[in-house]
């Protein structure tokens, strides 16, 4: 994936998405699953919010190819800033207790994906946790946004694939990681992307608890992820 592209998405000024805060909500449930003075990486961390949970219990790691996107991650954290691709993480061999990121693997080709996950895999420890997050190929109005943006070339997110669950669930499998759950996040359509916001955070906060209820979200939720268990 080009540094170029990332570059231009993280120097920009960004909303806090519908998304964004589903998945801050919900990385701060997985900080809570953590033992005291934990090892956690973001690989390829882009703004490095949920960086700020982690880091003030725990050594936190931004890892990024984005000298921007780490930039925003020391703003927001006190991780320790990594200047790498996530193909070649210069950490120790099961060094880290959680691996994770979101939005990452779907922008490179088969087997580069794979390559990525393996890495991930490596620097994590034995009995340690590897969470992968990617746009749901399976979500409705995602497909549609993602099809209406690159119809009038606005899409700004460089080259990506589509991961429905299954495929996300192979990929952690084949890199030899052992599946413990599967997950959806941001069921409803959104009302703020990183661009455009049609309510406050508030509300939207408000309007998101609806997704409670609403059953196999997993499978039409805009992020498909998986947490894994490494052997």
């Amino acid at each position: 994936m080009s540094e170029e592209v990332w570059e231009k998405v993280w120097k920009k000024d960004l909303v806090t998405s519908d998304y964004s805060l589903k998945y801050l909500d919900f990385m701060a449930g997985i900080e809570k699953t953590l033992p005291d003075h934990a090892t956690v990486v973001e690989a390829g961390c882009g703004t490095g919010q949920t960086l700020a949970i982690f880091s003030r219990r725990h050594t936190a790691i931004a890892l990024d190819l984005s000298r921007s996107a780490l930039a925003l991650a020391g703003m927001v954290s006190d991780a320790d800033l990594l200047l790498s691709t996530i193909f070649s993480m210069p950490l120790k061999d099961s060094s880290c207790d959680l691996v994770y990121n979101s939005g990452v693997i779907e922008h490179f080709p088969d087997p580069r994906n794979l390559e990525a996950v393996r890495e991930m895999a490596r620097v994590t420890r034995s009995g340690g946790s590897v969470l992968i997050i990617a746009p749901n190929s399976y979500c409705p109005w995602y497909r549609a946004g993602k099809r209406i943006a690159e119809s009038f070339h606005a899409f700004e997110f460089g080259y990506e694939e589509d991961y429905s669950p299954a495929r996300l669930k192979d990929v952690v499998e084949k890199s030899g990681l052992a599946v413990i759950s599967a997950f959806g996040l941001q069921a409803l359509p959104p009302l703020a992307t990183n661009a455009h916001e049609l309510a406050p955070a508030r509300i939207r906060r408000q309007f998101g608890r609806i997704e409670g209820i609403l059953p196999f979200r997993q499978y039409y939720a805009y992020a498909t992820g998986i947490i894994a268990r490494k052997p």
